[in-house]
């Protein structure tokens, strides 16, 4: 039987965009000043779109899609573009040790110990964190050396969130996600269809 969360189909892609969304709103007020308010969590949003594919598998994607009954049923995503830090490309060996959150500085810095000494991480490299809800953010600075180090991301753990002793992740770095209901869309012609559609972070 099916387990959930499951994940995305196994099939090529055309486009994968994943981005992070924040709720911002600006206003202007006098003496030149401008008042910034993040009125929600930011959210880890994906669209992605096949190649043009056969009948047979555009189906077997579309089923996929309906077995998540309009997102009731969720997403275990993991970017099937990118495997590790972008400096192991090569040899993803030193991104698969899993590290441990040892001490939150801030809700977006982390002390990490456990890690392979020879693991090189890059701005724009994703991290994950899991203590039972995945917490997925781009790297934004590191500093340190060996097994240990400390590292900035975005976006922040949200409030209330303990990922003291989380495990760290830099290879299958992942999320859980919803289907964004209605945005299934299909393409093509009778012999090659494209289907895309959009996913939404989710805790649970």
């Amino acid at each position: 039987m099916t387990a959930f969360p499951r994940a995305i189909p196994s099939v090529n892609w055309a486009d994968v965009n994943l981005r992070l969304e924040r709720s911002v709103s600006q206003s202007r007020s006098g003496n030149r000043l401008t008042n910034v308010v993040e009125f929600a969590d930011p959210v880890w949003v994906v669209t992605l779109k096949t190649i043009p594919i056969r009948r047979a598998q555009f189906t077997e994607v579309e089923a996929w899609w309906h077995s998540l009954r309009g997102g009731l049923r969720t997403v275990l995503f993991r970017h099937p573009a990118w495997s590790g830090p972008r400096a192991h490309r090569d040899d993803l060996a030193p991104a698969q040790t899993v590290g441990t959150a040892v001490a939150i500085v801030n809700s977006n810095t982390v002390s990490a110990t456990g890690l392979n000494a020879g693991l090189i991480i890059s701005p724009g490299d994703y991290v994950t964190f899991f203590n039972g809800i995945h917490h997925m953010a781009y790297v934004t600075d590191t500093s340190g050396a060996g097994t240990t180090r400390t590292i900035e991301f975005e976006p922040a753990f949200p409030p209330g969130a303990a990922f003291n002793g989380a495990e760290v992740h830099f290879d299958l770095t992942g999320l859980i996600m919803r289907p964004v209901a209605g945005s299934f869309q299909k393409s093509g012609d009778i012999l090659f269809q494209q289907a895309s559609f959009d996913l939404m972070e989710t805790r649970t």
